[in-house]
């Protein structure tokens, strides 16, 4: 760049076709020009560009300036840029072609302009010449036309710089050869020409020194204002505060009274509605028990009359359907034998086989009498059929016997079994994972926390905890089962639950944590991947600990420890039943929400164990007697 040539500066918003503009003045296509053009809207332009042309035999430098106040670049170093492209130039700038669309004149570009004349001082206002681009065709053939097309801010801005106004031709419409863009372009020129003085150097330096003071003794001005306000402030607020302190311990003298009388009234409206449902409670199991006795006596009514009813007509037909008495009775003993098998655990294994044993003899003799029946008189029939009635009757009462000591051996004590109800699910110190990503310890759960359930598709399953069944701590130790594992990081893990608490397998069934096997049984843990990996348990524990929690998630399910654990313990081993099981609850709380967190057991929860337990022990003695 000659600095001894005029400066024409090109400033404007990016897009606004600065760049375009300066390729028409060279002569050159608008976009083949020594200025870049792009369509993108960030600035292309981040320093000055720079090319010589001359105007009626004047040589002048025209500079292409940085999209101001939309570029990458602060606006600081904008204007600076510009600032040191002026200071380069001995002879001043000439004109500043101030290049916006022939739309609305907006805002932003207002302040654009506001921001020149901050810059470089009022009297670059007098170096100005506004040129509209963008304008259609009509626009460009006809200045009136474009004239007709401004709002108020856009002619006001026309008269401030003394109407210098043109319009950048638009090739597309009019090829460079084409009068009309010759005269847009000529008229541009003449304001360039026709215009008085140059905006030197020492005019930059004095709006800058200006504008520097201005600004020192605004900062100057808000510094002391600032510290005035802040005395005042603190002066009103100390008086405020020692007022307001003495009207806050009365106000909280008062707001404790109140709370206090208003949860007494609770505690009393409570300790009534407590005692009402647990009338209601043991009325309704009272009731469930006779009907349940009730039904048990039936039974066994119609399981005798069914038996004496059997034997008879077996006795009958023993003539006429040996054969085929023997084969079902060999079928009905076999039947009877898989599903005692079933049913009775280890402790049965002595009395099954005395049973097997007396079953044959049974048999035996009843395949005798038969093969003798032909050779025999009916007074000697009659002999034998009494005898083997009197051993039936006989061996009932042994069996009976044998019953009711199984039953003692095997039956709760009341103590044992209330022990046994208080039993909780979870040790307080296990974590489970928010909605939000935090781990907290179960202690520390609340109902309507919402927690990690379950993995599908790799994406954690939330559910809403409803129910917090019973939580705190015993003032006795609580057998606990702890299932240690090897993360696939190698890091050691562990979980503690009770030894009657489900979790699950590897194949999604569910089992009590006691049954686990070390080296056998695979649980599933959640990775990194927020996947649910197979993972061998390394080794089971069995310690004690005084502190519990049970609570029920609408899923059933919770991710415990990183392992996927169910909600339900000491249950059968059924996921979907005791998803069903729990319906009821579920539903009652999404219109009734549970603020139950207590150590006694919640009222739903007590009365399905209760029923579970008598279930277990008349089961027994209904296997013992079927």
């Amino acid at each position: 760049m000659d600095v001894g040539n005029p400066v024409i500066l090109l400033v404007g918003k990016t897009g606004a076709g600065k760049s375009t503009l300066g390729n028409l003045l060279l002569t050159q296509p608008h976009d083949e020009g020594p200025f870049y053009v792009s369509a993108d809207m960030e600035s292309v332009t981040q320093v000055c560009g720079t090319a010589a042309m001359s105007i009626d035999g004047v040589k002048y430098n025209i500079v292409d300036t940085p999209g101001i106040f939309d570029t990458q670049k602060v606006t600081d170093d904008v204007l600076k840029e510009i600032a040191n492209a002026v200071k380069k130039c001995a002879y001043g700038v000439k004109a500043i072609l101030f290049v916006f669309e022939a739309k609305r004149f907006t805002d932003e570009q207002k302040n654009v302009l506001d921001g020149i004349r901050r810059f470089l001082g009022e009297e670059a206002t007098n170096y100005i010449i506004a040129v509209f681009s963008h304008a259609t065709k009509a626009q460009i053939q006809d200045r009136a036309i474009m004239r007709k097309a401004w709002n108020q801010p856009v002619r006001s801005f026309i008269q401030d710089i003394d109407n210098r106004w043109g319009i950048a031709p638009n090739s597309d419409y009019f090829p460079p050869d084409d009068p009309v863009h010759k005269a847009r372009l000529g008229e541009i020129m003449a304001f360039i020409s026709g215009m008085r003085g140059v905006y030197t150097t020492d005019q930059l330096e004095k709006s800058r020194k200006e504008q520097e003071e201005i600004r020192r003794q605004r900062e100057e001005e808000e510094k002391r204002i600032k510290q005035e306000y802040e005395e005042k402030l603190k002066e009103t607020a100390k008086k405020e505060s020692e007022e307001a302190y003495k009207q806050k311990i009365e106000d909280l003298r008062q707001e404790f009274r109140a709370k206090q009388e208003e949860e007494e009234k609770l505690r009393r409206k409570e300790r009534e509605e407590a005692e009402e449902r647990f009338k209601k409670t043991i009325e309704s199991i009272q009731t469930e028990n006779r009907m349940q006795r009730q039904q048990d006596e039936n039974l066994r009514r119609a399981e005798r009359e069914a038996a004496e009813e059997r034997y008879m007509k077996s006795i009958e037909m023993m003539r006429q359907e040996h054969k085929e008495q023997q084969e079902r009775a060999e079928t009905m003993f076999n039947n009877k034998i898989q599903e005692e098998e079933r049913r009775r655990d280890r402790d049965e294994k002595d009395r099954r086989e005395e049973r097997k044993q007396a079953e044959e003899t049974y048999r035996s003799r009843i395949e005798e009498a038969e093969k003798n029946l032909k050779n025999r008189e009916n007074n000697e029939t009659m002999r034998l059929m009494k005898e083997m009635q009197d051993r039936e009757k006989k061996a009932n009462l042994e069996y009976a016997k044998q019953i009711e000591d199984l039953r003692k051996k095997n039956a709760l004590s009341q103590q044992e079994l209330e022990k046994a109800k208080k039993k909780g699910c979870f040790s307080l110190d296990t974590k489970v994972q928010l909605a939000n990503g935090k781990f907290i310890e179960m202690e520390k759960l609340q109902v309507g926390d919402r927690i990690c359930s379950n993995v599908r598709n790799g994406e954690l399953e939330i559910s809403e905890v409803y129910l917090i069944a019973h939580l705190g701590h015993f003032d006795h130790s609580l057998s606990m089962t702890n299932i240690e594992f090897t993360r696939s990081d190698g890091q050691k893990g562990q979980i503690r639950t009770t030894p009657t608490h489900c979790i699950f397998r590897e194949d999604l069934s569910i089992l009590y944590a006691q049954d686990v096997v070390p080296g056998v049984t695979k649980i599933l843990l959640l990775d990194e991947t927020n996947e649910l990996t197979p993972v061998v348990v390394d080794n089971l524990i069995t310690d004690e600990d005084t502190g519990y929690i049970s609570f029920y998630t609408r899923a059933g399910t919770v991710i415990a420890n990183n392992v996927l654990c169910s909600c339900y313990d000491d249950c059968p081993q059924s996921q979907t039943l005791m998803d069903l099981v729990f319906a009821p609850i579920r539903l009652w709380t999404k219109v009734f929400p549970s603020n139950h967190r207590q150590e006694e057991l919640h009222p739903y929860a007590k009365t399905l164990e209760h029923i579970y337990f008598n279930w277990l022990i008349n089961g027994k003695r209904l296997l013992g007697l079927s």
